[in-house]
């Protein structure tokens, strides 16, 4: 009877040194978990820290950067025959190195042709695009530039992108001591969620970028009407017959004032050759009777 009484004793001696043994290891994978969850959380705060110390230097940045505008053109132009004007402009823009992004071609009941065309340009070909096609136009009917400066939101974006960059760096760093796998998980977690918003944060960098370096030009053509009569204000007919009438008036008076200078600065020659020969006209039909 005693012998089984120590057997039981050292067999619950035994198990309760297993469960505590058991116990101080879940008790060291959880401290381990918990300072590896403080670490992230703590290279987190970092980050927020660092892009607000980044930008309060934002608006010093903006005014020592060079600015980026976006450019915008709308233009709304007159042609005698739309497709060369339409060919013209689109080889135009391909030797500038730019490209079409759509085109589109309306009719009308009357024959003559409109169309538009979405065109990107190189920034600094802007203005002279612009004036290159309504050089070739009949009548330029409207036209508007306008720009957006973005600089204030690209220098955001490069602060935002340096402050993600240094987390994803800790966070590779903390991934390659990582003990469990409960560890693995929480830091991949977030570490493809701090690789994300750095791929959106370049996408929008691009797409800005893009932006700066192409103009976007919206432009509007209308064939001419060969039918269609002139509007009074392009005749001009009162202005054009004034100035015949002014034109007339002032040859006549050349020609008069031509007359007087003439016979005044000869008068030393023609007065005596006109007395002379009035003398001798009358001598000789004096002489006949």
């Amino acid at each position: 009877m005693t012998l089984k009484i120590v057997s039981l004793l050292f067999v619950l001696l035994f198990i309760s040194g297993c469960n505590q043994d058991q116990s101080t290891e879940l008790t060291r994978q959880m401290s381990n978990t918990n300072e590896m969850a403080d670490q992230v959380l703590d290279v987190e705060e970092d980050a927020v820290d660092m892009e607000v110390e980044e930008t309060d230097q934002t608006e010093s940045n903006v005014e020592t950067s060079e600015r980026m505008v976006v450019q915008n053109g709308h233009l709304e132009v007159v042609v005698e025959e739309f497709d060369d004007m339409m060919y013209e402009i689109e080889n135009k823009v391909m030797d500038l190195d730019g490209y079409v992004v759509e085109t589109s071609v309306q009719g009308s009941e009357e024959g003559e042709r409109s169309g538009s065309l979405l065109v990107r340009i190189p920034e600094d070909d802007f203005q002279s695009f612009l004036d290159e096609v309504v050089s070739v136009s009949v009548e330029l009917v409207h036209r508007s530039t306008y720009g957006n400066d973005v600089t204030e939101e690209y220098i955001d974006l490069e602060s935002r992108l340096r402050s993600q960059e240094v987390v994803e760096e800790r966070l590779l760093t903390f991934l390659e001591a990582a003990e469990n796998t409960e560890d693995l998980l929480t830091i991949s977690e977030d570490l493809a969620n701090v690789q994300q918003e750095i791929e959106t944060i370049e996408g929008r960098m691009n797409y800005l970028e893009n932006q700066v370096d192409f103009a976007t030009v919206n432009l509007y053509i209308y064939e001419q009407s060969s039918t269609a009569l002139q509007d009074q204000s392009s005749l001009n007919t009162w202005q054009n017959a004034t100035n015949l009438f002014t034109g007339t008036i002032n040859a006549l008076l050349s020609v008069v004032s031509f007359i007087v200078v003439t016979v005044v600065g000869l008068s030393p020659v023609l007065v005596p050759v006109s007395i002379g020969i009035i003398v001798s006209f009358w001598l000789y039909r004096r002489k006949k009777k």
